[in-house]
């Protein structure tokens, strides 16, 4: 059986696992560092171990893996190899990125849409060494008939997904004393500008804010987003007796409901796409019934 590593970024986990799923069911073994490597294991040890014993090595190209340290430690160690040994490096293209220099000049996997994900998975499995199973040639014939129904396929995710996948976190992480300003010098009242670990998406900050319409103390001020901070409108020394295990704890649970908000939108995306796929298939079952002159 051919075997193949999975070099990727953490954030794009769900579009590697839908692929190692479909590699799979092509009889083909697939290593993902993440299911692969247990506590204790030496990292670079275990990486470099399955690299040597696996027969392709596939990087994932996205906007995190360029930019991640373990990727590109992964692509060295295999790039190594491919000059001793002559094994093969497949760069898969799963957003449009620059491609790292010593990669360009070799063939990619398309993955940057699902029309081309469909066009390059069976080329990907043919320098694989590998034939579509019939069950896979079914699938395509149908995808590559009507276009409409690929944007919808579940062995492509979509954009609420990878919001899903990509979401981490946020916390609040110092308190920027060059921002924060006392906007009325007759007042004690300061805006304090409490910096974030990421630049909140829209969505999160409106949960946010709803969370904080609800006072829970006497001792309750007024905070909002702007771009990366928390503003709170109060005296310093509240801060630290009153304010930050609330911020804290309003923070957790604007994470904990934005996620519950992208879940909900991705299952609404797949029931309205199985019912137009249930919708088109009638029309696909009747075209195989009927038999025109």
């Amino acid at each position: 059986m051919v075997s193949l590593f999975l070099s990727h970024s953490s954030k794009d986990k769900f579009f590697v696992r839908k692929l190692a799923e479909r590699l799979k069911q092509n009889r083909i073994e697939v290593w993902i560092d993440e299911a692969e490597i247990n506590i204790g294991d030496s990292l670079i040890k275990k990486i470099g171990s399955a690299i040597d014993e696996t027969d392709y090595f596939g990087v994932v190209l996205s906007h995190n893996s360029v930019n991640s340290e373990w990727v590109q430690k992964e692509l060295q160690l295999a790039i190594n190899r491919e000059l001793e040994e002559k094994q093969v490096v497949l760069p898969m293209l799963l957003e449009p990125v620059e491609i790292p220099h010593f990669l360009k000049g070799k063939l990619y996997a398309d993955f940057t849409t699902p029309e081309k994900f469909e066009k390059s998975f069976p080329k990907l499995l043919k320098t694989l060494g590998v034939e579509l199973e019939n069950e896979e040639i079914e699938s395509q014939k149908i995808i590559s008939a009507e276009n409409e129904f690929i944007e919808k396929s579940n062995d492509f995710i979509s954009d609420n997904e990878k919001r899903l996948a990509r979401f981490e976190d946020i916390k609040i992480v110092d308190i920027d004393d060059e921002k924060s300003y006392r906007p009325d010098k007759n007042k004690k009242l300061f805006n304090i500008h409490l910096k974030l670990s990421n630049n909140p998406p829209e969505e999160w900050q409106r949960i946010f804010e709803a969370e904080r319409s609800f006072p829970r103390h006497s001792m309750w001020r007024r905070a909002w987003i702007e771009g990366e901070y928390i503003v709170i409108y109060c005296p310093p020394e509240e801060i630290e007796e009153y304010h930050l295990d609330d911020l804290k704890e309003d923070v957790k649970n604007t994470n904990i409901k934005y996620r519950e908000y992208l879940t909900e939108l991705v299952q609404k995306e797949v029931k309205e796409s199985k019912k137009e796929k249930k919708e088109f298939n009638k029309i696909t079952e009747l075209k195989r019934k009927l038999k025109f002159d």
